[in-house]
This record gives C-alpha cells, structure tokens and sequence, in this order.
C-alpha cells in the first residue's frame, strides 16, 4: 500500500514514476482516453499555477494562457522583465531600484527554488540583451489579444504601474531637485507602454 509520503502516492501526481505506474494499468485500447484524462490534470496544474502566480481569477482566460503556451515561470519572467527594463535604464541599477525589484518578486512569491528565481538573480547582476524588449513587446501583444477591455486595462495598469515604481524609487534622492523621472527611464517606460498600443 502506498504511503502519502511515498513519491508513487496520488498527490504526487507530477511524478513520472506515478504516470508509469498508472499507464501499466490501462490496456492498450484504453491508452488514448488516459492520455486526454492525463492531459487535462496536467492543463489543470498549468492552470492552478498561473493562477497562484498572477493572481488572475478568470479560468477561461487561464485556459486560454495554458492553450497557447503560457506557463507561470514564464509569466513570472515576464512580468518582471519591465521593472529591470526600467532599472538598468541608467546602465546602473541603484539600490534603491533594486529593492523595489524584490518586493514586486515577493508579491510575485518568487523566491529560492521557484523557477523564476534564477531569472531574477541573472537580470539583477547583468543588464537584459537588448532584444529583450522586442521579446517582450511580442509576448504582452500576443497575451492580450484574448483579453476583455476591462482586463486589458488591468494588465496595462498593473504592468506599467510596476515599472513607474521602479523608476520612482530614487525619486526620494532625485526628487529633491526636481527630477523623479529620468529620460532614459521615460523612454524605457514608452517603450513599454508601446506594447499596449
């Protein structure tokens, strides 16, 4: 009898050795149907995941992201890429930046062994290649294409309001002189905000 703690145990689903040891009992003829049913758990997963990770509540749209690729790692990854944008503006990222950077990672619930974490550290230590953007600026327009208006100016808001933060958050050294904002920030942030044009 399995054990809970048992890797073969059903709530070990995701385990390989699971799947196997539920293949063995399907007959050929039946292989088809437990492939759907095994499909769907892992749609389902996919699902929950992105869920956790975005907070998005709209199932349909989350089946719409699971159908077309979309997974929470790479959600993740994306959705952080603004704020470095934005931080590495300067070639320099300030402490302060980065700091802003890891709360919005901790909203995010990426931490140590979450696969996004790695992402993070890299982006943190070395600025994005330059095509990035354009990756990025593909990724969002391809997102939002099944979106409603009312969840496409959610995305907008949350996404470019992530990234104003960043920018601010020398704002209480810079601020002082009349300048929040820098330009090479400004025109990272349009290069964003073109992406929702």
């Amino acid at each position: 009898m399995n054990q809970p703690n048992n890797p073969l145990h059903p709530h070990h689903h995701e385990s390989t050795n699971f799947k196997t040891l539920l293949d063995s009992m399907f007959v050929p003829k039946n292989q088809e149907l437990w492939d759907q049913l095994w499909e769907q758990v892992q749609k389902e997963e996919q699902i929950a995941a992105l869920q956790k990770a975005t907070g998005v509540s709209d199932l349909a749209l989350l089946q719409h992201f699971v159908d077309i690729g979309v997974t929470a790692e790479n959600l993740t990854a994306m959705a952080l890429f603004p704020l470095m944008a934005v931080a590495w503006a300067d070639g320099i990222m300030q402490v302060e930046e980065k700091a802003a950077i890891l709360q919005a990672a901790l909203e995010f619930h990426v931490e140590k062994g979450h696969p996004s974490y790695e992402v993070l550290q890299n982006w943190l230590e070395h600025k994005p290649q330059e095509k990035s953007m354009k990756v990025w600026q593909v990724y969002v327009r391809a997102l939002r294409e099944s979106l409603s208006p009312e969840q496409d100016k959610a995305f907008h808001d949350e996404t470019i309001g992530r990234a104003r933060k960043v920018a601010d958050a020398t704002g209480g050294i810079l601020g002082r002189f009349g300048v929040r904002i820098s330009d090479k920030e400004e025109m990272v942030l349009k290069e964003l905000e073109a992406a929702f044009q």
